[in-house]
C-alpha cells in the first residue's frame, strides 16, 4: 500500500470519527434541553405539591374543629 492510499484510510476513518461525534453531540444537546423542561415541570410540580399540602392542613384543622364541635353537642 502506498503512502496515499494510507493517508487517505486514516483522513476518511477521522472524517467518519468525526461526523459520529457531531451526531452524539447533537443528540446530547436535544437530550440536554429536555432535561432542562423537565426541571422545569419538575419545579412546578414541586410548588403545586406545596400548595396542596399547605391546602390540606387548613382542610384538615376545619374538619377536627368541625368534628370536636359535633362530639361536643352529642355529649
Amino acid at each position: 500500500m502506498d503512502v496515499y492510499a494510507a493517508l487517505e484510510e486514516r483522513v476518511e476513518k477521522l472524517i467518519a470519527a468525526y461526523e459520529e461525534l457531531r451526531a452524539r453531540v447533537s443528540d446530547l444537546e436535544e437530550e440536554n434541553a429536555r432535561l432542562k423542561e423537565g426541571g422545569s415541570a419538575s419545579d412546578e410540580l414541586a410548588g403545586r405539591v406545596k400548595e396542596l399540602e399547605t391546602e390540606r392542613v387548613e382542610v384538615r384543622a376545619r374538619l377536627e374543629k368541625l368534628l370536636k364541635t359535633v362530639t361536643d353537642l352529642e355529649l
